[in-house]
């Protein structure tokens, strides 16, 4: 195995170092294990190595990879910012190299980045092609690294350079039903990216395959569209030529649902293995149908699935699929409805079975919701028999339950009231879900709901009393990191409060040291919390040392006392 590192040709731009790194694998055929790592060699200073799948990362493609080679020895909270591209050469014919490149922030959780669906192993082994002569493999890697980034003062650079895309599928529409009814997902809980808006579009399909499993060529996008009616559905699939492009290009075209991120539907189709496959074609003639089952009896509405219909075709040409999603027996008789809109009033029409899609005007993104035919002189026992009767008494109860507070009263319990002086608190103190990628490269845990109980409300109430807006400094592209970092630090306080001098452990200690540390450098206000750390905590613990050293039944008389001495605040 032969490995070589030179230095490419000075960048116009100062800030880069780049290296071309060159490895031949020799014996190929014979590699055992799962996974192979190149030598490792050095740009800027920073270590890295090639990784590889011999045999594809689950799937049928040769997989590579980019990986920090010293990521287990660097200190809490690093990362390092690198554009690549990585090949591999045809060592017969030069104008057949396969190459791919990509740029990303590499960080706790995602030490390694690239191409899950590099290269075919077909194409790999193919006695025509000169990828594997003499059963010898040439990679070769080109890095391009710029210095670390620190979020304190980076940020808001980082921001103009990234873009947030949010990709709900299949699965996220579980949620109706559950939190909401009306249209078909809350963006506030799907997953979300952090990229770079340069990327091209098929190098974040890449990211998408490592994060879920589904290799690019069985991925299908769709852009989301803001209709006149004021509901959100998907609109059309990206076309070859959109996904050639750059992320900032896609999120131009998306522009008019007037949202900062980008936003996309994920379509996937499985096989009857129930593993992904590539999606069907899609013609002028084919629109994309969601599916709603309300049962009258249980009260009870959830998602069922999708189809693609022909434009031409008819209802009754899908209802043995329709009962078949929905569990139903053969042949039960359903209803049919389009569910068109909730504001300012529920509005769904009944879809005659036997009039076709195109001249009930269905169109991409609409959603049908069905039921099992009501039995005549059997509603009575139901009290909302159909599906308009449940949803205008669904968006009845929603509106007279919203309310548009502009700042946030604390009371007593779970529930919030005025009974004490409100504060003005962050207006970003409401569910979201901040992306992954981001709070992993923080080296912070995942949160799939930030939103903040009513304890730590009360708790934050303090704070803010005490020591002021203690976020206000802190300047990240995700507005709801100040929901994320009030919530850790609002834990910090209440870990604090359930110890007591003569329980507290040292792994409690590290663990709040840690929690401190982590605040402070995302820019948080914890000076306070600093100070009772490192001496107010220790003064009182070597107090209560004492006094257990001198007498051992003073234990009891000092645990209650302690246990009001633990409190920051």
């Amino acid at each position: 195995m032969k490995n070589s590192a030179s230095a490419a040709a000075a960048q116009p731009d100062n800030d880069f170092l780049s290296t071309r790194f060159k490895w031949t694998i020799e014996s190929f055929s014979k590699l055992k294990s799962e996974k192979h790592y190149s030598d490792v060699f050095s740009v800027g200073g920073y270590r890295w190595r090639v990784l590889i799948f011999p045999n594809g990362n689950n799937v049928d493609h040769l997989s590579v990879y980019l990986d920090v080679a010293d990521s287990a020895f660097l200190p809490y909270g690093w990362s390092r910012y690198a554009k690549f591209s990585i090949a591999v050469i045809d060592q017969l014919d030069s104008n057949f190299n396969v190459r791919e490149d990509t740029e990303h922030e590499f960080n706790k959780g995602e030490e390694d980045w690239g191409f899950t669906s590099f290269l075919p192993l077909s194409e790999l082994h193919a006695p025509g092609r000169g990828y594997l002569l003499n059963d010898a493999c040439l990679v070769e890697a080109d890095v391009a690294v710029h210095r670390v980034l620190d979020w304190r003062h980076d940020s808001k650079r980082e921001s103009s350079l990234c873009t947030t895309i949010k990709v709900a599928r299949d699965e996220d529409l579980n949620q109706i039903g559950k939190d909401f009814y009306f249209d078909l997902v809350d963006f506030d809980k799907v997953r979300s990216f952090l990229v770079q808006k340069k990327m091209p579009f098929r190098n974040f399909k890449e990211e998408v395959a490592k994060a879920f499993g589904i290799s690019a060529q069985c991925q299908r996008f769709w852009l989301w569209a803001k209709r006149q009616n004021n509901t959100y559905r998907p609109h059309r699939p990206l076309t070859h030529e959109e996904e050639m492009q750059a992320v900032e290009q896609l999120q131009e075209v998306s522009k008019n649902a007037n949202f900062a991120e980008l936003n996309l539907f994920l379509e996937v189709e499985l096989g009857q293995d129930l593993r992904p496959m590539p999606p069907p074609r899609k013609s002028k003639g084919d629109i994309l149908l969601f599916f709603k089952l309300y049962d009258p009896l249980e009260e009870e509405f959830r998602y069922v699935g999708r189809l693609l219909v022909k434009r031409s075709g008819k209802p009754l040409d899908i209802l043995t699929k329709l009962v078949k999603m929905a569990g139903f027996s053969s042949g039960e008789e359903i209803e049919l409805y389009e569910e068109i809109r909730f504001e300012p009033h529920v509005m769904c029409e009944h879809l005659d079975k036997r009039t076709t899609f195109c001249t009930s005007l269905l169109e991409d993104g609409d959603i049908v919701l069905f039921q099992k035919s009501p039995l005549v002189g059997n509603t009575e026992k139901c009290r909302y028999p159909d599906v308009t009767s449940f949803l205008e008494y669904v968006h009845n109860r929603q509106m007279c339950s919203t309310k548009s507070p502009t700042q946030l009263e604390v009371g007593d319990g779970n529930r919030l009231t005025n009974t004490r002086s409100s504060i003005p608190l962050p207006t970003d103190l409401s569910t979201s879900t901040v992306a992954t990628s981001v709070l992993t490269s923080l080296s912070l845990p995942f949160l799939k709901e930030n939103s903040l109980s009513a304890a730590h409300v009360k708790i934050v109430d303090e704070i803010f009393r005490k020591h002021g807006d203690v976020v206000e400094k802190v300047q990240v592209p995700d507005p709801a990191f100040k929901t994320f970092f009030l919530e850790r630090l609002s834990s910090a306080v209440e870990l604090f409060r359930s110890q007591t001098a003569t329980s507290i452990t040292a792994e409690v200690l590290e663990k709040l040291k840690n929690m401190i540390q982590s605040l402070a450098l995302q820019g948080v206000k914890v000076d306070w919390l600093e100070s009772f750390y490192e001496k107010d905590l220790k003064d009182q613990l070597v107090e209560v040392k004492d006094q257990l050293d001198e007498v051992e039944k003073e234990i009891g008389n000092q645990t209650g006392d302690s246990a009001k001495i633990l409190d920051p605040l």
